[in-house]
């Protein structure tokens, strides 16, 4: 048998493979031996060598045999690369991430059993303690008042129920995306609780992105990394990452949770994120951790409309027991606030202003408080969802109007179609009449969009960036 050179090897596949995947899961490969039975390829971990196993293993093998002019077993074996390293090492603070550290690097050991020419070091420490016979209770946020379910959070929080319950269709990872106060923190509590109760020999763990860097680095600096990463990777079923865009910058802290999503994942673990920033829009990630977030199921909840505000309103006033007049919780929801925590912060503010000046909450008390404002009915001109669509699509009102078939301009002309529907007060024939079409065009156009959103996540999003957009206006003055 020929010697096996591997570059060339990997050369061969690189000219079969887009280069994205080569260099994402093919390029990261290093031979350990090989022999004339067998071919040992070393893998950063469980979840790469399924992967490769699955999707790649044929194409590695035809690569090898072009070599070596045999078929040869291929064989996979996990291994600490010099990127692993490298990553370990990312968790010693640095200037942009952490404030300067003083501690020593950790001295390393060659791992054995690998049958390596070369030592391959991973941390030196004292073994880390066994599993917990009991799991442990999960840390879960505390929150004293239950989570309103509303139609502008009523898809999160289902998602949620079967991210938790893992009934229906699989969801993992899910992705809750929500701006600050719009409830996405109390939404990972329940889904905590909610796997708990279902399985209570399974263990929950929340963290933060600040609380998860801090405590890698902790570890670093204590010398018990591999506590660290045995207590997430193999002691956690359930990882509930609040605030992942927190990561931003952190790169090599992100390729350490990559290493432990992987794991969680290849146990049939689950990992749900919460971001303020849309997932498309993350920046300063590394690739493959991103690729992982883009590819769940992203739930978004939206700011609530107006009549959304008045009906959360309605429901806190009941769960607390408060007396409110239904025209003060109208002019309450009418203050143009968007984030659910100072809408109901101001109703609970209020009320304890008026208990405090043994006062009824009326008209007059809240014009003598700035509060009062009249009610009006949101709207939005078609010329302002033209505007809109102009600027999201980068197409222009010709483009719209013309007879183009340009796929951009088409479903840019559908969307326009299809808000105008939802959110005017304009007929199908007026409507048609904007752009040059006819009411069954309009139609034609309403169903076309919702068919399209429903199978694919970027059109999706595209659509519910614009209605959020809209939802999100303040009353008419």
């Amino acid at each position: 048998m020929s010697q096996l050179d591997w570059n060339a090897t990997l050369n061969t596949i690189r000219e079969t493979l887009p280069q994205a995947q080569f260099q994402n899961w093919v390029k990261p490969l290093r031979l350990i031996r090989c022999d004339n039975h067998s071919v040992v390829v070393g893998v950063p971990n469980r979840f790469h060598q399924e992967w490769v196993k699955n999707n790649y293993s044929e194409a590695l093998s035809e690569a090898i045999r072009h070599q070596t002019g045999s078929r040869l077993q291929l064989e996979f074996e996990i291994v600490l690369k010099e990127e692993n390293q490298s990553a370990s090492e990312s968790a010693l603070p640095s200037s942009k991430e952490e404030p300067e550290a003083h501690a020593t690097r950790p001295s390393l050991r060659v791992v054995e059993g690998l049958g390596l020419s070369e030592g391959v070091g991973l941390p030196l420490e004292a073994p880390a303690p066994a599993a917990p016979a009991i799991p442990e209770k999960p840390n879960l946020p505390v929150f004293n008042d239950a989570l309103i379910e509303l139609d502008f959070n009523t898809v999160a929080i289902q998602c949620s129920r079967l991210f938790s319950l893992g009934q229906g269709m699989p969801i993992n990872p899910l992705v809750v995306y929500a701006g600050v106060g719009m409830g996405k923190t109390h939404l990972l509590a329940q889904i905590g609780w909610e796997f708990h109760r279902a399985n209570p020999q399974k263990t929950v763990r929340y963290v933060t992105a600040e609380s998860f860097t801090n405590e890698m680095v902790q570890s670093y600096k204590t010398n018990q990394i591999y506590a660290f990463k045995k207590k997430y990777a193999e002691h956690t079923d359930v990882l509930l990452f609040d605030d992942i865009q927190g990561l931003s910058k952190r790169l090599k802290t992100q390729e350490e949770l990559l290493h432990i999503f992987n794991e969680i994942i290849v146990r049939g673990g689950k990992v749900c994120f919460a971001t303020a920033t849309a997932p498309h829009a993350l920046e300063n990630f590394i690739d493959p951790l991103k690729s992982r977030i883009l590819s769940g199921v992203i739930a978004e909840i939206s700011p609530p409309s107006y009549e959304s505000r008045v009906q959360l309103l309605h429901m806190r006033c009941a769960q607390e027991q408060i007396q409110m007049q239904p025209e003060i919780l109208r002019s309450l929801a009418a203050q143009g606030q968007r984030d659910v925590r100072e809408i109901l912060g101001s109703l609970i503010r209020l009320h304890l202003q008026a208990q405090l000046e043994n006062r009824p909450v009326d008209q007059e008390f809240l014009a003598k408080k700035n509060w009062s404002r009249e009610v009006r009915k949101e709207a939005i001109t078609m010329e302002e969802i033209i505007t809109m669509v102009e600027h999201n699509f980068g197409v222009s009102r010709e483009d719209l109007t013309s007879k183009s078939r340009r796929g951009v301009i088409v479903w840019a002309r559908q969307v326009a179609m299809y808000l105008a529907r939802q959110h005017t007060q304009l007929s199908l024939e007026g409507i048609g009449k904007v752009f040059g079409r006819d009411h069954a065009t309009v139609c034609h156009a309403f169903q076309k969009v919702k068919d399209i959103a429903a199978d694919h996540p970027t059109r999706r999003y595209e659509v519910e960036y614009l209605e959020k957009k809209i939802s999100s206006r303040s009353p008419e003055e």
